[in-house]
């Protein structure tokens, strides 16, 4: 899921390079056709273009919502949680064990096989 939104966001990106020379094509044919004024096509390109980044930056924020939303959904942390629990992690391991160190010898050796006193 995560994979098919990044390569979405990536054609984006793409897209947004060849939407400049699309929109310099549909502009110089308006200007041809004299319904742009040659002194006006840098203006309306970056016109065009202006709203094409803002309307980009509606889609990123909408794709980034609903990416946050399925996480949310799907019980995954999100980076800032997943962080903070890191921070705890190595905070407990810095910490100094709690616990007695065991001896490697027991301090008293089970009976052996025949020699148990109560049989």
């Amino acid at each position: 899921m995560l994979e098919i939104l990044r390569k979405g966001y990536l054609i984006g990106i793409g897209l947004a390079s060849l939407t400049r020379e699309k929109i310099e094509e549909v502009v110089d044919e308006l200007v041809r056709r004299g319904e742009v004024a040659e002194k006006d096509r840098p203006r309306v390109i970056e016109d065009l273009m202006t709203r094409m980044r803002d309307e980009q930056k509606r889609l990123s924020s909408s794709v980034k919502d609903t990416v946050q939303r399925v996480v949310g959904e799907m019980g995954m942390p999100t980076r800032q949680q997943f962080d903070e629990l890191l921070q705890r992690l190595e905070k407990l391991e810095k910490q100094p064990s709690p616990r007695p160190q065991q001896d490697t010898e027991p301090a008293t050796q089970p009976p052996k096989p025949g020699n148990d006193p109560t049989t």
